[in-house]
């Protein structure tokens, strides 16, 4: 599949299935979102401020693009500096980092009362450059699944605790891409392999982050299994946002130079998706009763809030749990074999579940 080839659900006139309209009130609800600071992520910040969340903890690597987006957010309808202000908050996080990312969680898990909504949304783009993280693991690999991984299952117990004291369903979504499609195998020893798995360059920086979207799918699914075995009415689902014409998408202009690299943007400023077309889907999925209603869980959904069909290895069962195991074994070996127990204790749920 080519990199610019449209998925099911792009294009000018993209099936809608939900409209902002129609999202619910989340009065009293709180939240946390990887990378809403910009693109995708910044407009869904902003949906949620419109629909009366009552707190929403950004985290991203940097303040600085955090303080501009709640510029932006206070231009937006019913908001102003100060409301703005009072119901976002940024926590510092790099997500290439599994140590970062944990004293992360931590501070969040000190400050929570309730988690209502997690976004995971945060992606490195796709790089021609092959790099590993700190923790010896594909830096697109580990900034897009790995550190999400961890970050999920340390805040988890605080979502659970939601679920069970405040009676209301509670929602995890992952943002994937239709580009998981590029990737027709996981090797998981691949993953720390000390030079790129494809050839060329530019072909293995795409190839590598639609290995990083299909392991988001499949951690996904593995999750709403774990919730759904619980009986908790905790939804995880993911998403293809659309082909969004955003910054990310000046990562063609590294790879093939200036004026080839700007030519998808402009393609996709035309016949893709906007970003409240992509946050609606997202919101769709931290919101909608339709989820609780339908049981809903596990899914891969396509523009506008539509499901979708992910690819064969997407549903691969036997893949889905070594995936897991292999995420929990990295994180292991980086956090320690303790490393979930913090936020257990924390939380105050036992990890078989308190019901």
């Amino acid at each position: 599949m080519n990199p610019i080839t449209l998925a099911k659900g792009s294009g000018l006139f993209p099936s809608r299935k939900f409209s902002l309209s129609e999202t619910p009130q989340l009065t009293d609800q709180v939240a946390v979102i990887t990378g809403g600071q910009a693109g995708i992520g910044e407009e869904i910040v902003a949906q949620l401020l419109i629909h009366g969340i009552a707190k929403v903890y950004v985290l991203a690597r940097t303040q600085q693009k955090f303080v501009d987006a709640k510029k932006a957010w206070a231009q937006r309808q019913s908001l102003d500096v100060q409301d703005v202000d009072n119901r976002t908050e940024f926590v510092q996080c790099d997500l290439s980092d599994l140590k970062v990312t944990a004293e992360a969680a931590k501070k969040l898990i000190q400050k929570l009362d309730r988690l209502d909504i997690l976004f995971c949304n945060a992606a490195n783009p796709p790089q021609s450059t092959y790099t590993l993280s700190v923790d010896g693991v594909d830096n697109i690999f580990a900034t897009n699944h790995l550190s999400h991984y961890a970050l999920t299952n340390m805040l988890l117990p605080v979502i659970e605790r939601t679920w069970y004291t405040f009676e209301t369903a509670c929602h995890i979504v992952v943002s994937s891409s239709s580009l998981h499609m590029l990737c027709n195998e996981l090797s998981l020893d691949s993953l720390t392999s000390t030079t790129p798995p494809k050839k060329p360059a530019v072909y293995d920086g795409w190839w590598r982050y639609g290995r990083s979207k299909l392991a988001n799918i499949l951690f996904t699914k593995y999750l709403a299994k774990l919730e759904s075995d619980k009986g908790y009415k905790v939804y995880p689902n993911c998403f293809f946002p659309g082909n969004i014409p955003t910054d990310a998408m000046d990562t063609w202009k590294d790879m093939v130079g200036n004026f080839a690299g700007s030519i998808p943007k402009k393609i996709f400023s035309v016949i893709g998706q906007s970003l409240e077309e992509g946050a609606t889907t997202a919101m769709y999925l931290a919101a909608s009763k339709e989820l609780e209603e339908r049981d809903i869980m596990g899914d891969y959904f396509v523009p506008i809030a539509m499901e979708g069909e992910p690819s064969k290895l997407a549903q691969d069962k036997d893949l889905m749990n070594n995936l897991w195991y292999w995420s929990d074994h990295k994180v292991t070996e980086v956090l320690g074999k303790d490393w979930q127990d913090f936020a257990k204790q924390t939380a105050g749920i036992a990890a078989s579940g308190q019901t």
